[in-house]
Formats: C-alpha cells, sequence, structure tokens
C-alpha cells in the first residue's frame, strides 16, 4: 500500500500471497536486497475456503512485456481494477515463473476474515541467497 507493486498502485492495499513457500521464497528474494533476508523472514500458511471465489488472469490475457521491471502500468491497472470491483481473491503468473501463480488478496472484501491463519514458523534460508557466504 506503501509504495505499490505490479499488481497494486501506490495507496491501494493488496495482500501478495504465493502458491508454495519456493515461489514465495523466489518472489521476496527478488524483491529485497540481500542484506535484508536474514531479518527474521517468516512462512505464515494461509487456509483459504474453497468456497470462496477466486478471478484469474492468465499470461494469454496480459501485455507482453507484462512480467518486466520496472512494473508496466497494465498490470497496476488490472489489480487496482480487481479492488474498486471489490473482488477476494486474484490468481495472477508469478513474473518470476510464469508457469507458477501468486494469489492477491484484497484486505477489505467483507469475506477477508473468513481466510484463517495456518502454520507460521522462520523461513532459514541458504546462506548462497542471502550472500553471506
Amino acid at each position: 500500500m506503501l509504495y505499490g507493486g505490479r499488481w497494486n498502485p501506490k495507496g491501494l492495499g493488496m495482500l501478495y500471497t504465493s502458491e508454495s513457500l519456493s515461489l514465495a521464497t523466489l518472489e521476496t528474494v527478488v524483491n529485497l536486497s540481500s542484506g535484508k533476508l536474514n531479518l527474521g523472514l517468516m512462512c505464515v500458511e494461509i487456509n483459504f475456503p474453497s468456497s470462496l471465489p477466486i478471478s484469474i488472469i492468465n499470461d494469454r490475457s496480459l501485455p507482453t512485456n507484462w512480467n518486466s521491471y520496472p512494473y508496466i502500468p497494465e498490470t497496476v491497472k488490472i489489480g487496482a481494477g480487481f479492488l474498486q470491483a471489490n473482488e477476494l481473491c486474484l490468481k495472477v503468473p508469478s513474473a518470476i515463473i510464469p508457469t507458477e501463480y501468486n494469489y492477491l488478496l484484497n484486505p477489505k472484501h467483507q469475506n477477508f476474515n473468513e481466510i484463517k491463519i495456518g502454520d507460521i514458523r522462520p523461513i532459514i534460508l541458504d546462506n548462497r541467497l542471502t550472500g553471506s557466504h
């Protein structure tokens, strides 16, 4: 919300999650400097009820350069539209591995509180990822 991201403009809050811990780790590694990677990162598992709706964006419906860096306005516009339509969950391809998916959550949705926190545990990263080897 403070800075915006690939799928949300500055000022609109969105919770970025991934389908797996390994993808979440890659997403974190590319977005944080190596000095911040050993600052007590935690894995927070969420339990998303199957009864709740998930909207899906596939890479074929996105602009050719959707996964470029810096982010392009088109992806931010898609995410802003999702939030403004007050949808709960948007499944999007990962910019790092487009055959895997991230799930974007709208914390202001009326059913957001149905998503429950599961296991919480520290993430221990290999020293080669943190640059401290």
